[in-house]
């Protein structure tokens, strides 16, 4: 009997993992014991290939002579996909293909993340490493000790995960292919860096549609009437629905524009000074409690309150779950939990109560006994992981000594953000565990003398339910709405009485803009596919993006300065830069359609449900990108990106001004930077160019690159290999020279050894 290889996302997961099984002794890359060895990826180690490999034009030549070719070979469809080390993690991945490889090793665990990027990322692994050893899943919903052991008493085939993976995969490609397809379009044919995706281009899509609707947003003055009455309560008048005022003192939707007509109206309800109580319904409602959080929900709820990012949020769940233990599995797109975890919740709430502050809500809750329904359990509507709740571990936790590491920092995740966002989870789960608020509602209707029938609706309260523990936990303000609801108290008051005017007030009023979107706002729009009806059919859930990944494409959009944030109060709002602007106009209107980007989700859907195939897919999917690139092709539009561009040299063959583009990796961060002047001069200089990488070992920086464009040379000190293995360090100047090609002069970059003075 030989071992089974656990392969874990992070270090972090395949350490605690080793713990529970027995995999106690370190070695170089890998823990071993108990008849299991325990290794990790580091993220990503395994990505789909870079155009060049199938060759295609490089992305650091799309600019210069080989310009024409790039365009030319647009969309970007490879044969065949191939898949690559990443050179980051190339250690990594060397360690684990050993592995896999050992002939002792039995079989492979596959303990990655259970959503269907975690699949991926663990198949590219054994498919790069050529593993064919057969393979188990881990299935875990949390990482504390018990849970650990019993997802490897519960070890599930592989073979139940195919169709996720085979779905992951084809959009994977998809996206490869639209991505480089379209950004490489649209950034030739506009000289400009522009970034494209499936996902990206709609979301920034809803943001700028939103900014339009603002900016284009005409400010309509209108009246309203109110009547404060002696009896102790007020009654209002929003607009003529009635149609007793003439249509021309009116705009369509019935308000009333003109004051003197409303000053009319309300002399003559003063001058009567009576009206009479036409209407009079008292009705029992209620407001169901919250459902349990998702991660999406988390993340709104957690900008709403603290204006935390949607990755901020993400970053400080995944430490709860990682290291501290305390919330389950965080990426799920679920808010429900199941059937077996129901006999459980009893002990989470008493465990909760171990906390000061949530004591007394806890205690009350397991008083009154725990409202679990159909709301909040339901195993259909739980795929590979159940709504955020808090583990065991929770027991006794002391809440101010919450804190962060160095790395985990640099995510924005800090003490009082974690026990920010744990405070979240722990009221949800106590607040959807409590009955419904219930309250009693009151309409009314007065009708004055002159014909004018105005309303009022007043609450109140029969059993507070869950927005008691809402308000004390959570320091939930009432809504405006509701304030002015609750104050209203209608006292010994009954149809067809008569109510005396105290007095009556034309109230002036102006129609308000849509706010702009916020992250929370955008969240919601990208959940439901921006809510649009396409053919009649509501988009609502069939969502672009996913859970796990929404939040990076919001930075990403930050990032490429595409949108920027502004600050109202404590809220950020977002807004579109021009050069995000500019994007919308040059897309075609399918690239950043809510509807059809999430159709596409959905057909990857049927895919990984096993009803449809990736060929099905693959084939409407070339049609439609080849028709998107010859239309951004054919756009006669003049639109300059111009605006965007900082100058930050002059040009050494033509002394024009230099721009730069700065590329991102796969996280976001700086690559290379790609300096280049107008369209009539080839000039280009990327700081990662083959002369810096073979004469230095290294890419040139930002201050080296600009000091080598206005000195017009630049010189370091260079590495030479030798006969023997060794180097040896020289002085190298690298300058500029000129080459010609079809009547278009391009740069060269030389460098030659400085001699030194005798």
């Amino acid at each position: 009997m030989g071992f089974a290889l656990c392969v874990a996302e992070k270090p972090s997961v395949a350490n605690d993992i080793a713990k529970v099984i027995g995999a106690t002794k370190r070695e170089d890359g890998f823990f071993v014991g108990n008849g299991y060895l325990v290794s990790w990826a580091i993220g990503h180690l395994v990505g789909l290939c870079e155009p060049e490999v199938y060759g295609f034009v490089p992305q650091n030549k799309i600019f210069d002579e080989m310009m024409d070719k790039a365009y030319a070979e647009l969309p970007l469809v490879p044969d065949d996909f191939k898949l690559m080390v990443l050179e980051s993690t190339k250690a990594q991945f060397r360690i684990l293909k050993d592995l896999m490889a050992r002939k002792d090793v039995d079989y492979i665990i596959d303990c990655g993340d259970m959503g269907p990027e975690g699949h991926i990322l663990q198949w590219f692994i054994r498919k790069m490493a050529g593993c064919t050893k057969p393979v188990k899943r881990f299935c875990a919903t949390s990482m504390t000790e018990q849970a650990i052991k019993k997802s490897f008493q519960n070890l599930r085939p592989i073979e139940e995960f195919e169709n996720i993976i085979r779905g992951e995969f084809c959009k994977k490609k998809a996206d490869w292919i639209l991505g480089m397809s379209m950004s490489r379009v649209a950034s030739i044919k506009y000289k400009s860096g522009i970034n494209i995706g499936r996902v990206q281009s709609p979301t920034l899509f809803f943001i700028v549609k939103r900014y339009l609707e603002v900016t284009n947003f005409k400010v309509t003055n209108y009246f309203t009437m109110r009547v404060n009455l002696a009896e102790g309560f007020s009654v209002f008048w929003k607009k003529d629905i009635e149609n007793k005022i003439p249509l021309k003192m009116k705009d369509n939707e019935g308000r009333v524009l003109d004051k003197a007509t409303i000053d009319k109206i309300v002399q003559e309800i003063i001058k009567d000074g009576t009206g009479i109580i036409t209407e009079l319904n008292t009705v029992k409602k209620g407001i169901d409690r919250p459902q349990l959080f998702d991660i999406t929900e988390l993340q709104r709820e957690a900008n709403r309150k603290f204006g935390y990012t949607a990755s901020v949020t993400l970053a400080n769940a995944q430490v709860l779950y990682e290291r501290m233990k305390l919330i389950s599995y965080p990426r799920t797109d679920s808010r429900y939990i199941t059937s077996d975890l129901v006999p459980l919740m009893a002990d989470r709430i008493n465990e909760i109560g171990t906390i000061a502050k949530y004591s007394r809500q806890a205690q009350e809750l397991i008083k009154r006994g725990l409202n679990i329904d159909k709301k909040i359990v339901d195993d259909k509507k739980v795929t590979d992981h159940h709504a955020i709740i808090v583990t065991e571990k929770i027991k006794n936790v002391d809440l101010s000594k919450l804190s962060s590491s160095s790395e985990e920092s640099k995510k924005g995740v800090t003490s009082d953000s974690l026990k920010n966002i744990l405070n979240l989870v722990l009221c949800r789960m106590l607040v959807s565990f409590s009955e419904a608020y219930i309250f009693e509602q009151t309409s009314l209707t007065v009708k004055f003398q002159n014909g004018f029938s105005f309303s009022a609706i007043g609450k109140k309260p029969i059993s507070l339910g869950f927005k008691a523990v809402e308000e004390e936990l959570s320091g939930i303000e009432k809504e405006d709405e509701d304030k002015q609801d609750e104050e209203q108290v209608f006292k010994n008051v009954v149809k067809g009485q008569t109510v005396t005017v105290k007095d009556c007030l034309n109230i002036p009023c102006k129609t308000t803009p849509p706010k702009l979107h916020t992250e929370a706002t955008l969240l919601t729009a990208m959940e439901n596919a921006g809510a649009n009806v396409e053919n009649g059919a509501i988009l609502k859930g069939r969502g672009i993006g996913t859970q796990a990944t929404r939040g990076d494409i919001i930075r990403k959009l930050f990032e490429t300065k595409v949108v920027e944030g502004e600050k109202k109060g404590k809220t950020t709002y977002i807004k579109p830069t021009s050069k995000g602007l500019s994007v919308i106009r040059v897309l075609p209107q399918e690239l950043y359609s809510a509807g059809i980007t999430a159709k596409w989700e959905t057909k990857i859907a049927q895919i990984a449900e096993g009803k449809s195939t990736e060929d099905d897919f693959m084939k409407d999917f070339l049609v439609f990108i080849k028709e998107k690139v010859q239309q951004v092709k054919d756009n006669k539009e003049p639109i300059s990106f111009k605006k965007e561009r900082e100058v930050v040299a002059s040009c050494p063959l033509c002394s024009e001004n230099v721009y730069a583009f700065y590329n991102k990796d796969e996280n976001g961060k700086n690559d290379f930077i790609r300096y280049y002047c107008s369209e009539n001069c080839g000039f280009q200089l990327q700081t990662n160019n083959e002369v810096f990488l073979k004469r230095l070992r290294r890419s040139i920086t930002e201050t080296e690159a600009k000091k080598f464009m206005h000195n017009r040379f630049l010189a370091l000190d260079c590495i030479l290999s030798l006969d023997d293995g060794k180097t040896a360090t020289y002085k190298g100047e690298f300058t500029f020279s000129k080459r010609v090609v079809d009547d278009k002069t391009y740069c060269n970059i030389d460098c030659i050894p400085i001699k030194k003075k005798k």
